[in-house]
């Protein structure tokens, strides 16, 4: 009788064993997929999701391979950058539809998101620009005010707009926004310029083309290292 209750706790703590073996293992695959579903869906390499995560590549590699699974502490940062949950990323979805219905909400999310914070950010350039020119004309009244006050911030506006793309990822709004400061500033420059001097250097425009030239090859050279990694 002993060695049959011996024999059946053993098979019982093995069961057990298993049993979580297996549920860790289904775990690996659920998130493997969902990883790679969710990295597809945004449009970032394995090496992107790496850095965002301040982890190897190495590892974001074997989790989408199934060979492990991160920490809670992990899955956290990978839940949060994706928009999504803990428990979504370790869930089963068979609906492909599902994933980038999920995807697409926290895209639109955070579109709104950005509108709003370039929109709050614009308006209070506008705040100060208004309040600089209203003081200025009551201290020292002169046409040359709206000048200093809502044109020579311009480039400020296109500083701005670039930061915001280049955090937010979006290259062709990265691009636009350091192709306007350059022009930006030397139209800034012309009209100091201008009322400085009391003549007009259009030539200073001349200067804008190679700029823009640099510009469009740095960029260039940034998206070719881009894909060759």
């Amino acid at each position: 009788m002993s060695g049959k209750k011996i024999d059946f706790k053993a098979k019982t703590c093995y069961n057990i064993s298993e049993g979580i073996r297996r549920n860790v293992d289904d775990l690996k695959i659920f998130f493997a997929q969902n990883l790679i579903s969710l990295r597809k869906q945004t449009k970032i390499t394995q090496a992107e999701l790496a850095e965002k995560i301040n982890y190897s590549d190495k590892a974001v590699s074997k989790w989408e391979r199934g060979d492990s699974i991160p920490d809670v502490a992990i899955l956290k940062s990978i839940a949060d950058l994706f928009g999504v949950t803990i428990d979504y990323l370790i869930t089963q979805h068979n609906d492909e539809e599902a994933i980038i219905e999920q995807t697409s909400y926290v895209k639109e999310a955070k579109r709104k998101n950005h509108f709003w914070i370039a929109v709050l950010t614009l308006v209070a350039i506008v705040l100060v620009a208004t309040t600089t020119f209203v003081v200025l004309q009551s201290v020292i009244p002169s046409g040359r005010n709206a000048i200093y006050c809502f044109v020579c911030p311009l480039p400020l506006c296109a500083m701005m707009a670039f930061i915001f793309s280049a955090m937010w990822g979006n290259r062709f709004l990265t691009f636009l926004s350091v192709s306007l400061f350059i022009w930006l500033v030397i139209l800034s420059a012309f009209f100091i310029l201008a009322f400085a001097t009391g003549e007009y250097y259009p030539l200073m425009f001349i200067v804008g083309a190679p700029a823009e030239i640099i510009t469009m090859i740095g960029f260039k050279i940034i998206k070719i290292r881009k894909i060759k990694k």
